[in-house]
């Protein structure tokens, strides 16, 4: 008699279980941590302190356009999509008023990357203080990655609009 359908019911079974304790770990077990305002600023501080600070630097603010982005879509209760949008104004603190003419330069690619961040949110996250400080410390990250050193220090909202 042969062990074939023995095996690969066995297989199944197996196969079956690995996917139903995977999923009751990420569902019910596991819980993600919050982040917290206190977390995003110790790890922004940690890597401020590898950056080279200029004892006689002046800091510069450039304000950029506003921005109004699409946000994440949803589906709501009713099954309908849900679509947010986010209106936004900020201005950049940049760390040496020397590279101001340099950062103006690239403005346009950092705005790109705020409407690409902004664009990929969930109004929950937005709409929390936790998601917001998440957000702006992406943005300070993405633009200093692509100017290639700390350039970007702070990130200010003069206005946030989520409808």
């Amino acid at each position: 008699m042969s062990k074939l359908p023995l095996i690969l019911g066995l297989l199944n079974t197996v196969a079956i279980a690995a996917v139903l304790g995977l999923f009751v770990f990420t569902k019910v077990l596991y819980k993600r941590p919050a982040i917290t305002e206190a977390q995003e600023r110790a790890r922004l501080a940690g890597k401020a302190k590898t950056s080279v600070v200029l004892p006689s630097a002046k800091r510069a603010m450039v304000k950029l356009d506003p921005v109004t982005v699409n946000l994440d879509p949803f589906t709501g209760t009713d099954g309908k999509p849900k679509v947010h949008y986010a209106a936004i104004t900020l201005t950049v603190e940049i760390r040496d008023e020397k590279e101001l003419e340099r950062f103006n330069a690239a403005k346009a690619v950092v705005l790109d990357k705020v409407i690409q961040g902004l664009s990929k949110k969930k109004f929950e996250d937005l709409n929390q203080v936790q998601g917001r400080y998440v957000f702006r410390s992406q943005v300070i990250e993405a633009a200093n990655e692509f100017f290639k050193v700390p350039m970007v220090t702070e990130i200010y909202f003069s206005d946030f609009l989520l409808q």
